[in-house]
């Protein structure tokens, strides 16, 4: 027992836990000082214990472990709740609503500390089927914020939305709070046009409310969009009012975001360098998140930008262990690849900016913000750029560059703005092609303006970021035509003929370096993917042998050319069947004419031919590229047929329509353009099966309801709205897409 908490209650109030009870309750879910709660809690385990009152113990043991994840830090202190927890389990039955809530707890915290949210899952699953509602709304909570890496997005609406409805049936203030501020964070997270409109409306409720620590998140939120704005000296006196806020109410989480307030204002300024002894000091801090390495890359960024590239090299080896991939997901995961990029850039690493690069494709349209909305370093567009000049792809680096300076723009982001058009200006410089200059002295002149408004210094881009390795010459015009297809099983065409490619491990060899669009990968990196965890000795020779093999199929030693640290695929544009269908499908998802993005998509679902990679199986990496693009294919199928709606080919479309359908009976996009097909194919009674299908499965392997937009779009069928016929396609098909 602590002192202090034995000194802060009365002598009658030490010996009744169900007071101490009430009072942390309060503490914690009407005033939100978290640290008054603790007091509260740990004093009523203790006297609870002593008097064998179970359920004293549990009720103690739930409430100190707060209202987030991983709320106390200290291997001493994390360990203590921890035991006080699992005590009380052991205390109370297995099938009362405490052990259900503890359970859930528990399996929160192990998954918080790994980067997985599987166990918190299931106690969820667990709750819901208990039904006590302040059960679920707490796994709902613990379980959203397991949920904070780039890929969850989806999974996390349906929590905060799940979370919002079990709060009227709790009737619980905290609830309906944290389901407003999970929302916020997720609607920025996702770089949501709404998200300010939700953040003023938790804003609105805590004027009512004022709860500690749910305030001190939203106020940390307003940091960041004050230095989105470009006001750095306002921001930064935000910044220290809100981390007095945080240490107030006992959030150990305060000076972590006071720091990353400051990384990103100096950032933005030019004046980061400034942060280096800090960083390097507090990236070995115990108050930092179990798997979080930002600390790592900002050390990384700051030391190659102030020419100490032996620290810098060194910071960028501890990320993920020296393998980017292995970065567990989390809320700081994007703006650790953003900070290896950017150090990358500087240090001349192609090999991390190529793995930078494919890790982070994914989420182009996302911004790279980190924790709880707490730093925005602007679209994740903008990495993709500087990974693809790092690599010396200028046409790509352009590309990247010219939709973050838009995705910047509208984010509202005027700093970040600003540094992708200085980016953008490198890359058109360097690729030279008619009209470039123009383009460039323009945009340049654009990026100066603005810089001096927002009092930004120039940015120091180095002059030669091109890596000479990752940029091979292009084959002899006298080479022959060749396309490697990973699309399917995978082979290669030359000159229109097949070619099989014997062999699981050579065919794993060349689509790694298919799947490397060009770049540069690593002899070990290589070895690593085909072979796994232990690698015969003989690897690098087989590896040479299967090279040796794979340049005999394409009919010329320069299709794969040696360039250290290990090879690099040396094809025309589109050299592989990944890179035609992504350029189709960028076509036809972007085009105006419904005719000209059928055409498109169709075209590129015809390069699928069956599973990708069919037959290659054991690699972690190629399984995840392999399921990557089978979900493009998916989406894909899914803008198909939502162009051939548009074109009024309601009977066409139902066919891939169905069998999406079957393939992914849980997928709300698929089912809501199955219903306006068969609606506009005059099979109303089908078209709200199909939704009764999907709502069945839904409850049966979720526990949630449909969507909002996809109960509108029943209520639309069942009244025959004039909206869902051809005429109102626009408002019909997109309003739930």
């Amino acid at each position: 027992m602590r002192a202090s908490a034995r000194r802060g209650a009365p002598q009658a109030l030490q010996d009744d836990p169900g007071a101490l009870i009430r009072r942390g309750r309060y503490a914690l879910d009407v005033v939100g000082n978290l640290r008054a709660a603790r007091a509260c809690f740990e004093l009523a385990f203790r006297t609870a214990q002593r008097d064998g009152d179970h359920e004293g113990m549990a009720e103690a043991a739930l409430g100190v472990g707060g209202v987030w994840l991983y709320e106390q830090r200290g291997v001493g202190i994390v360990a203590g709740i921890l035991s006080m927890q699992r005590q009380a389990l052991a205390a109370v039955r297995a099938d009362s609503v405490l052990a259900v809530r503890l359970r859930a707890r528990l399996a929160a915290e192990a998954d918080y500390h790994v980067g997985e949210h599987s166990r918190v899952l299931e106690s969820l699953a667990e709750a819901r089927q208990h039904g006590d509602a302040q059960a679920v709304a707490s796994a709902l909570s613990l379980a959203h914020h397991c949920l904070l890496g780039p890929e969850h997005g989806s999974l996390r609406h349906d929590l905060t939305e799940e979370l919002l409805l079990t709060a009227v049936r709790t009737g619980r203030p905290i609830d309906q709070l944290m389901g407003m501020l999970w929302r916020t964070v997720d609607r920025f997270l996702d770089g949501d046009p709404h998200a300010e409109r939700s953040l003023s409306e938790l804003s609105d409720t805590l004027r009512q409310q004022r709860h500690q620590a749910v305030g001190f998140a939203t106020e940390a939120m307003r940091v960041m969009l004050a230095i989105r704005a470009g006001d750095f000296d306002r921001a930064e006196v935000m910044a220290a009012d809100c981390a007095r806020r945080g240490e107030a109410c006992g959030d150990a989480d305060a000076p972590i975001w006071y720091r990353g307030h400051l990384f990103a204002i100096r950032w933005f300024q030019g004046r980061v360098g400034e942060l280096l002894p800090t960083v390097q000091q507090e990236a070995h801090s115990p108050g930092l998140g179990p798997i979080d390495d930002s600390h790592f890359a900002a050390m990384a960024t700051i030391a190659a930008g102030e020419g100490d590239h032996r620290l810098a090299a060194g910071a960028l080896a501890r990320l993920g262990r020296g393998d980017l991939t292995r970065i567990p997901s989390s809320s700081s995961w994007l703006v650790t690849l953003y900070g290896a990029v950017e150090a990358a850039a500087e240090l001349g690493d192609a090999e991390t900016a190529a793995t930078a690069y494919r890790l982070l494709r994914p989420h182009a349209r996302l911004p790279v913000v980190a924790g709880l909305g707490v730093v925005c370093f602007g679209s994740v567009e903008h990495a993709l750029g500087l990974a693809s000049l790092t690599l010396g792809n200028a046409d790509r680096a352009v590309a990247h560059l010219r939709s973050a300076v838009r995705e910047n723009l509208a984010l509202g982001h005027w700093p970040a703005a600003c540094l992708s058009r200085h980016r953008l200006v490198q890359a058109l410089t360097l690729r030279g092609q008619p009209g470039d200059e123009r383009e460039a002295a323009a945009e340049l002149a654009t990026a100066d303006c603005e810089r001096a408004q927002l009092g930004m210094r120039s940015p120091r881009t180095r002059p030669h970021v091109i890596v000479t390795a990752a940029t091979p010459a292009r084959p002899a015009t006298d080479a022959p035509e060749s396309q490697v297809r990973v699309l399917g099983p995978v082979d290669l065409t030359v000159d229109g003929s097949v070619r099989e490619v014997s062999g699981r491990r050579r065919q794993a060899v060349l689509a790694v370096l298919a799947l490397h669009g060009g770049d540069v990968i690593g002899t070990d990196q290589i070895i690593d993917i085909v072979w796994g965890d232990h690698p015969p000795v003989t690897a690098t020779n087989t590896l040479q042998s299967h090279v040796s093999h794979l340049r005999r199929l394409f009919g010329t030693r320069v299709a794969i050319l040696a360039r250290a640290p290990g090879y690099a695929l040396n094809l025309d544009v589109d050299a592989t069947d990944v890179t035609v269908a992504e350029r189709l499908i960028d076509l036809g998802t972007t085009a105006a004419d419904p005719a000209e993005r059928a055409r498109h998509l169709q075209a590129a679902v015809r390069l699928w031919r069956g599973r990708t990679l069919m037959g290659l199986s054991g690699s972690r990496w190629l399984e995840g590229e392999a399921e990557r693009l089978d979900q493009l294919l998916v989406h894909a199928r899914q803008a198909l047929a939502r162009a051939r709606l548009d074109l009024g080919q309601h009977v066409q479309a139902l066919g891939d329509l169905e069998a999406l359908v079957r393939e992914h009976p849980l997928h709300e996009q698929t089912h809501g353009t199955l219903m306006l097909a068969l609606y506009r194919c005059g099979r109303q009674g089908d078209s709200l099966g199909a939704y009764q299908r999907l709502r069945a499965a839904l409850r049966d392997n979720l526990g949630v309801e449909p969507s909002q937009p996809l109960r509108d779009l029943e209520a639309a069928v069942l009244r025959q709205d004039g909206d869902l016929d051809l005429s109102g396609t626009r408002s019909a098909s997109v309003a739930w897409s």
